[in-house]
């Protein structure tokens, strides 16, 4: 049985909420639908569709939330086939047979209903629907309505009357658990019928949508001597609205586009672009001062950081009470609080109105991960008439979650850079105390083999010449290490850097190896950079050292290359040795990574990996394009001089 199922668990009575609900979670009505706000409630909405889809998108999920929720759904059938209505109620996995058996869905002719009396009588049919809610509600949970209205247009019917009882309906389902939907075809329907339609429901579904109606008329003024004044008064506040809505739309949009401006700028501090927000927000919302505040909750704690516009004593260092201040108005309630009224508002009494004269405020609880919490918020000793709008609260509360978002990475990277310090310095010396041993290591096996002189089995001094040649590989790669871990300590700041002259520089120091090998190295014309010369030196070095290393037949050819790209240059070293598998280009920035074996290359694997440290300090990228066969190219970026 339906009737009574769900009775006893009953939650809240019917009303438009839970219609529009039916419409706002069914995959029928794939529309949008208006939230109702401050909008009058009533349970008398309006359907006007304009074919077969479009009507029952809305009425199969409107009758099957109440067959659901255990009401009783009357339908009234004027055109549309009965069989057509249980089609689509299936369709919709509702139990129909169940439903007409137990009496929960019941439909009935206009002749049974409308004009049951053979004409239009609306005091008569007020009177049915009083005593079906009546008999309804004393047996199921409540009465849903749901009629298609195209007998109106029949001869005789008096559209006046039958308007005026539209609007007599509004009144009769608000104080009962009934909730009515009626069905016109808005292509059938004339214009002058559609209008009285239109302004006689207060709530209305057309082209997919559900509106709560701005021309919508009470009965006491639709039908009462002030009718027209009343038109013209709801078109003047509907044109005003528009309007208001308009240059509000405009302003957010404005403001969206500057907040977007500021935040995204590279070359503003964080402390920049606070200054830019609590002057964006000033004239955003007309307040005097912006200002952010470290808040403990639990310790009644609040102190300003940073303020922007006219602050007067209400400076950085400001030390109160957080209950003395405005700003519990925001705490914890997730989006945005305001204070227009601090007497009525309960304060009075708080110790930024009485000492610092503020008397409007808007703030937003930042609540920041690892803490401490802040407030951003604006504030000014002007009073405001009326609160602030959602948008107005909306793009606050998108100011605070860029400062959250901001204070958290600040935090993030101060967390990273202490690590990275610890570590270099832990790698520095490190590196420097193994020194010692390692050349103690080296020198008595040096010692032992001068002293034997050729005493030794051949074996032994084969063994020897083993534990000196690692002694001095580990040396390399300790000096590697060392070299890598004082990349990031005692910078020196940026200046123009020729690379022409750098490159000349480096063939210099490698002038034995080329010509030993018998290398060729070139270079296109090479611009002026920004950055430490003596880094740059050190990463043009290994990578021509490398081109001519990882070349173990013939004469190996190296070619050095800039090009611009915006206000970076690339500069890439193509060699034409043997390769690097594509699979392996990003390990090869790996520290100690090595690639090949030392028969063809004796490196340390810190060469490239110590090239990726000093580009990055530059804020620059490094990577490879590999060839198997074809050589490779390592291009990175550096900033342009200037």
């Amino acid at each position: 049985m339906i009737r009574n199922a769900q009775r006893s668990g009953r939650s809240r009575p019917l009303g438009l909420e839970s219609g529009l609900s039916a419409l706002r979670t069914s995959p029928q009505f794939d529309g949008s639908v208006e939230p109702i706000g401050d909008h009058e409630m009533n349970e008398h909405v309006a359907l006007l569709s304009e074919n077969h889809e479009e009507r029952f998108a809305a009425v199969t999920p409107f009758l099957k939330q109440g067959l659901d929720r255990g009401e009783r759904c009357m339908y009234v059938v004027d055109g549309t086939s009965r069989a057509d209505v249980l089609e689509s109620l299936r369709a919709a996995d509702v139990d129909v047979d169940a439903a007409l058996d137990s009496g929960a869905l019941t439909f009935h002719t206009v002749e049974e209903t409308y004009l049951r009396n053979g004409s239009f009588d609306a005091d008569g049919m007020l009177e049915f629907y009083a005593d079906a809610v009546e008999a309804t509600t004393a047996e199921y949970e409540a009465l849903r309505v749901t009629a298609e209205m195209g007998w109106v247009l029949r001869d005789g019917t008096d559209l006046e009357e039958f308007m005026e009882y539209e609007s007599r309906v509004n009144r009769l389902f608000r104080d009962e658990d009934a909730i009515a939907l009626c069905q016109y075809d808005y292509e059938a329907t004339p214009p002058n019928v559609l209008r009285d339609v239109i302004k006689t429901h207060p709530h209305l579904i057309y082209d997919g949508t559900v509106f709560h109606n701005i021309y919508y008329i009470p009965p006491e003024e639709f039908f009462g001597p002030r009718r027209a004044e009343a038109e013209a008064e709801q078109m003047l506040a509907t044109l005003l609205d528009r309007a208001e809505t308009r240059t509000e739309l405009d302003a957010h949009q404005s403001s969206l586009r500057r907040l977007n401006e500021i935040t995204a700028d590279p070359n503003r501090s964080f402390e920049g672009k606070l200054e830019s927000l609590f002057e964006l927000g000033r004239e955003r919302f007309g307040l005097e001062l912006g200002a952010m505040a470290r808040v403990d909750v639990g310790a009644d704690g609040f102190e300003v950081e940073h303020v922007g516009g006219d602050r007067g004593r209400f400076e950085p260092g400001v030390e109160l009470s957080l209950s003395e201040t405005y700003c519990p108005a925001a705490i914890g309630n997730g989006a945005a609080g305001s204070v227009t009224e601090p007497e009525a508002e309960g304060y009075g009494d708080a110790v930024v109105r009485r000492e610092f004269g503020l008397r409007t405020y808007l703030g937003t609880h930042v609540e920041v991960d690892g803490g401490p919490d802040r407030t951003f918020f604006f504030a000014s000793s002007e009073p405001r008439t009326g609160g602030f709008t959602d948008a107005e609260c909306t793009f606050l509360k998108l100011m605070g979650q860029w400062v959250k978002g901001e204070l958290e990475r600040r935090k993030r990277e101060r967390a990273l850079e202490a690590s990275n310090e610890r570590l270099e310095q832990f790698a520095y010396a490190a590196s420097h105390d193994l020194q010692e041993p390692l050349r103690m290591v080296s020198s008595y096996l040096q010692l032992v083999e001068r002293r034997t002189d050729g005493d030794l089995p051949e074996e032994c001094e084969e063994f020897i010449e083993f534990a000196v040649d690692g002694a001095d590989r580990m040396r390399n790669m300790i000096d590697g290490l060392l070299a890598y871990s004082r990349v990031g300590t005692g910078e020196e700041p940026f200046e123009p850097v020729d690379l022409e002259t750098v490159v000349a520089d480096v063939r210099n120091d490698l002038g034995l190896q080329i010509e030993e090998i018998d290398a060729t190295i070139t270079a296109d014309p090479l611009p002026t950079v920004a950055g430490d010369g003596g880094q740059l030196r050190q990463l043009l070095q290994n990578l021509l050292d490398n081109a001519m290393e990882y070349n173990c037949e013939g004469t190996p050819e190296v070619h050095v290359s800039a090009e611009r790209t915006g206000s970076d240059w690339t500069v890439s070293v193509r060699d034409d040795g043997i390769g690097i598998d594509p699979d392996d280009a990003e390990r090869v920035f790996d520290v100690f990574e090595r690639l090949h074996g030392r028969k063809c290359h004796e490196g340390t694997g810190i060469g490239l990996a110590l090239c990726e440290r000093i580009v990055e300090r530059h804020d620059g990228e490094i990577w490879v394009e590999p060839g198997r066969e074809d050589g490779t190219t390592v291009s990175f970026t550096l900033p342009a001089a200037g």
